[in-house]
């Protein structure tokens, strides 16, 4: 088999064939003993990853999956995911991820869009009841495999198959696959330029599978020979960051800059042990960057990519005694391997140093386009006379003097929200279909810690304020956390300009205030403690959200809180009460009230462990 390398920018030297499972099996020949996965007491080595995948590839192609076909995988993050990862690859297929975190319905959306032939899950409960019949349960792949032949097969797998369809938000509220080929991902391979990850390394995984992020984390440690360290479900916190770079290994971090500012200001000791720091996301912040740099000899990238170009795409580096560019904005620098970027006019003709213009990326990691969605796919994605793709990120940049990319902002409506892109489009489509909504309009803030949050304006049908807490809950059904906004704000009527349409430059933000709503004399009462442990997770939240009002009954999701915040309030609390709070339970209890009761609770079922135990 060998390489089209139509799509390779000029003077790319020709290799071996850019396919995921050809590198990967080449990695198992190099580094066969070597550990492939670490999780807890479990480890497998990258032999036992590679017979386990072929053995259930098999069985997979014996159940009638075809090369080409859509497989789902619903799977929480364990050994298990990146074995039957690969062997939906090895059997043909194009892998269509799936967060377990995200709603049914959300789910469901996704699997009716990609019409998949199979969804391979930890549990067929947790999938819509559309999409029970087809499902096949892990426990059955693997007892359905455990006898069949555990060799590599050559199924004739090229660069330019589907090896994934990824899935993100659509400005219609119709979500957006992008059809990613094999020559996208295993470019990380041979083409992986300055990050030049070792066998030595080892690499923690903590972007959610569905998020385009996650390829970067696998990909860079399963082709390189080194170690996947998957991290427990959702955001890590603090502590189980520490802990895997202080006992389990981690060389290579790859963050969303706001996980990364927290890391900073409450764990910076951790980063000592480190080799490299990948941001991505946002734009990072100079502070933070400085003060890491302070604690660490790891060279730190901000990185830029997305989901359209496969994953990485441009890195910068930042190492010890380096300052972040000096108007606050931080370059992403310049282009992987294989991998082109360029500043172009309207008109589509390079822009000049310092001359604003959209990005555009060309080469090895340019998807094929969207799923059964032509039109968009012919807007976004354009030819080049060397016969490949160049894209159309939507991004606005310059090159400054030294020849690096600088991010400004977005030309349309999507933002960055904590890594994750989100149309505000999309999200605002969902608020005006909750029953008893007038209308609505969704707009990306940024908080003082440079973060951007969603924030919900509306209308009711009645004139009557809806409850927050009771708008999250509706939207959670419906949307992935990420795109519920963190605060909403109750209007008489939408603010029009003189065409009739909303007026987005009107809608600001009136203080900043626990609430939306004014707090009766009555209401502002219940934020009297019932208990010394309310008062200190009060303070707690009070000190890392920065909301002036908040009762104990207020949810965090719908007052203005984010993941972030809860990053923070697991890793405080967790210190102060001497037990173990991860980001998930501050989730799952979402009020003080709710979160003190959880932690007395967990205080006193220590108490009896211990006491029973002595």
């Amino acid at each position: 088999m060998t390489e089209n390398n139509s799509h390779l920018p000029s003077g790319s030297p020709p290799g071996a064939p850019l396919v995921l499972t050809a590198l990967f099996e080449e990695a198992v020949r190099d580094y066969g003993g070597a550990v492939a996965l670490a999780q807890g007491a479990q480890r497998v080595t990258y032999d036992q990853l590679n017979r386990r995948a072929n053995r259930m590839a098999r069985h997979l192609v014996g159940r009638g999956v075809a090369k080409g076909d859509r497989i789902g995988v619903h799977m929480r993050r364990s050994p298990d995911l990146y074995t039957v990862l690969l062997a939906v690859l090895k059997a043909g297929g194009c892998v269509v991820p799936l967060d377990p975190a995200h709603p049914p319905e959300f789910v469901g959306r996704i699997l009716h869009e990609a019409g998949t032939a199979t969804v391979v899950c930890d549990d067929p409960a947790g999938l819509p009841r559309s999409a029970h019949e087809g499902a096949l349960a892990l426990h059955d792949l693997v007892r359905g495999s455990e006898s069949l032949d555990d060799r590599d097969a050559d199924l004739g797998i090229g660069p330019e198959d589907t090896a994934f369809l990824m899935y993100t938000s659509g400005s219609t509220g119709k979500p957006k696959g992008v059809r990613i080929a094999h020559r996208g991902l295993a470019r990380l391979g041979p083409h992986s330029g300055a990050l030049d990850i070792t066998p030595q390394d080892g690499l923690t995984q903590s972007a959610a599978f569905s998020f385009a992020a996650s390829t970067i984390e696998i990909w860079l440690a399963l082709l390189h020979g080194a170690t996947l360290l998957p991290m427990p479900p959702g955001l890590p916190s603090l502590p189980v960051l520490r802990e895997a770079v202080e006992e389990r290994g981690a060389t290579v971090l790859s963050l969303p800059c706001g996980l990364f500012n927290a890391l900073v200001d409450h764990e910076p000791e951790c980063l000592r042990n480190v080799r490299i720091v990948l941001l991505s996301g946002d734009f990072p912040s100079p502070a933070h960057l400085r003060k890491a740099l302070a604690h660490t000899d790891a060279t730190i990238y901000n990185g830029y990519g997305c989901t359209e170009n496969s994953s990485i795409t441009a890195l910068y580096p930042l190492r010890s005694g380096d300052e972040p560019d000096g108007e606050g904005v931080v370059p992403v620098g310049r282009p992987l391997p294989t991998v082109t970027l360029e500043v172009y006019d309207p008109a589509m003709r390079p822009c000049g140093t310092d001359e604003v213009g959209e990005l555009c990326v060309g080469g090895t990691g340019v998807a094929q386009g969207y799923a059964g969605q032509p039109e968009l796919t012919a807007q976004k994605f354009t030819r080049v006379p060397d016969g490949g793709l160049l894209y159309h990120t939507g991004d606005l940049a310059r090159r400054n003097a030294d020849g690096d990319i600088v991010l400004l902002g977005r030309s349309d409506s999507m933002v960055k929200i904590r890594g994750f892109r989100v149309e505000t489009s999309a999200v605002t489509l969902a608020v005006r279909s909750l029953d008893g909504i007038g209308d609505a309009a969704v707009k990306a803030f940024e908080d003082d810690t440079h973060e951007k949050r969603l924030v919900a304006f509306y209308t009711t049908r009645d004139g009557t304020p809806a409850d927050p807490s009771d708008l999250v809950s509706r939207l959670s059904e419906r949307l992935p956390s990420y795109m519920v906004p963190s605060s909403f704000h109750h209007l008489e009527k939408m603010p029009t300009n003189v065409n009739g349409k909303i007026d987005r430059t009107a809608l600001t933000l009136p203080g900043r205030s626990g609430s939306p709503k004014q707090k009766s004399t009555e209401e502002k009462g219940r934020t009297a403690m019932q208990n010394p442990l309310e008062a200190v997770v009060l303070q707690s939240w009070i000190e890392i959200s920065g909301m002036e009002e908040f009762s104990t009954t207020d949810s965090f999701l719908g007052h203005g809180g984010n993941s972030l915040h809860f990053v923070q309030l697991a890793s405080r609390l967790q210190k102060i009460f001497g037990i173990e709070i991860t980001t998930e339970s501050v989730f799952r209890h979402g009020t003080v009230e709710q979160l003190a009761r959880f932690i007395e609770e967990s205080r006193d079922q220590e108490r009896t462990i211990s006491t029973s135990n002595g």
